[in-house]
């Protein structure tokens, strides 16, 4: 299969290291430009990797002639340059999370399948062998019939300082439920096949952000007095079928662990997983019976590089003109509960979900 001719927007940390870097590394793609508004970030990335540097994604894609793009600018960008990207008719592979809110997100989902592009979110987390693991006992009916789940993420202390992380504007405006809860919910919704949920109740709290003691436990620096997110979450959510799931997550919070953790537990009736890790599961075990005997099973995982595996997965797809292992529907099915959470805490009340028609 010939090359796919690739550009990256957005080449700081995670850009260059979740993205160009397993990009340069995936075969069948070749990576021939970058785009950065940080000069400074794009002229050293440009010469690292011997690429082209733009400030502007749009004269990026038109005067190289790219076929796909991969977008790990902060959150609250996602949506805008998505759009754009697939309106010039340009595959795209997007950082977590896909847009801000449920709107956003169904309005790129919408103009991936109008053009017909590929449209991958780049939850590289969805590559862990322990998932997968996890997944394939969920499809062969190992687990029976899950009814109940819980998901687990959250750091001791580790607000994000830097303003793409906690400015209104760049971060779309919501703090950890949308940063990292997105990873758990995701874990989770996988290893229950995306099914359709119906209402979520939940609550944000912000209580360590707007305290300047905080400040020096957390990760860089902020100005407490303008620190508007949340830093920690909760909710719950009921699924067609009676599975009922809850989840927490915090970038800061008074737990005994230092550092952040993730755990996750799916019960049904024939068997039940639990997983540990932290945006992507590392450990799993399966816990379940014979005829006359409880059973504990832990499964020998390969060591891979995960974000690799996602840029190829991606790269095959546009090349292979298949649907992605990440979809956009299934952002949709995440964002729906998200958006519910939020309107549940705001509001006090369980919010019944309804998933819109693409």
């Amino acid at each position: 299969m010939e090359e796919v001719r690739v550009g990256v927007i957005g080449v700081g940390g995670h850009g260059r290291g979740r993205h160009l870097i397993p990009l340069a590394r995936t075969p069948g793609a070749r990576v021939v430009a970058a785009c950065d508004t940080n000069s400074a970030t794009l002229e050293n990335v440009c010469r690292e990797f011997r690429l082209v540097g733009y400030t502007d994604f749009k004269e990026m894609i038109d005067r190289e002639g790219l076929e796909a793009v991969s977008i790990a600018t902060p959150s609250g960008l996602h949506h805008r340059i998505a759009l754009e990207c697939l309106r010039r008719g340009v595959h795209v592979l997007v950082d977590k999370p896909l847009g801000a809110n449920l709107q956003e997100v169904v309005e790129v989902v919408k103009a991936a399948k109008h053009h017909n592009r590929v449209l991958m979110v780049g939850f590289w987390s969805r590559f862990s062998p322990a998932l997968r693991y996890g997944v394939e006992l969920y499809e062969s009916g190992s687990l029976g019939e899950p009814y109940y789940a819980y998901g687990y993420l959250v750091r001791r202390r580790g607000i994000p300082g830097k303003p793409t992380f906690i400015d209104k504007e760049l971060s779309g405006g919501r703090g950890v439920l949308l940063d990292i809860g997105c990873y758990m919910l995701d874990n989770i919704l996988a290893l229950t096949g995306f099914r359709k949920p119906v209402a979520a109740s939940g609550a944000v709290y912000t209580k360590f952000g707007k305290n300047p003691e905080e400040v020096k436990f957390n990760w860089g620096s902020w100005n407490p007095d303008e620190f508007e997110l949340e830093d920690f979450a909760a909710g719950f959510v009921r699924f067609e079928g009676g599975l009922t799931l809850c989840i927490e997550t915090a970038w800061a919070a008074n737990v005994s662990h230092r550092g952040e953790v993730g755990r996750l537990r799916v019960l049904g009736d024939k068997g039940g997983i639990e997983a540990e890790g932290h945006e992507a599961i590392q450990d799993i075990g399966f816990y379940s019976r014979t005829a006359n005997f409880l059973t504990d099973v832990k499964p020998a995982l390969p060591s891979i590089d995960l974000p690799l595996e996602m840029t190829k997965a991606f790269v095959r797809a546009v090349q292979e003109k298949a649907e992605p292992p990440v979809t956009g529907w299934q952002s949709v099915i995440l964002h729906a509960i998200i958006d519910a959470i939020y309107e549940s805490s705001n509001t006090g009340r369980e919010v019944r979900i309804s998933l819109p028609t693409i």
